[in-house]
């Protein structure tokens, strides 16, 4: 996916079961994929335990290019 030029990227908020606990917390599944117009089809999901925008900056890396994305301010 990082190969492309354009890449697609949003959170999804998920339900998370911490160890040792009863009660689930809030965590988010990434997904990164290649536009409809790549000839490679693709998504890859990242797993965080938080919304934190350090998460994409992790997974994306040195990688350079247009990132579709919604607003959230930890894309920036």
């Amino acid at each position: 996916v990082l190969a492309q030029r354009v890449v697609h990227s949003d959170e999804t908020p998920v339900q998370m079961l911490a160890p040792g606990e009863k009660k689930t917390h809030r965590a988010y599944v990434w997904a990164y994929c290649t536009t409809p117009f790549s000839t490679l089809k693709a998504v890859v999901y990242d797993f965080s335990p938080s919304r934190a925008g350090e998460h994409a900056r992790n997974f994306l890396g040195t990688w350079n290019g247009k990132l579709v994305c919604d607003d959230f301010a930890g894309y920036k």
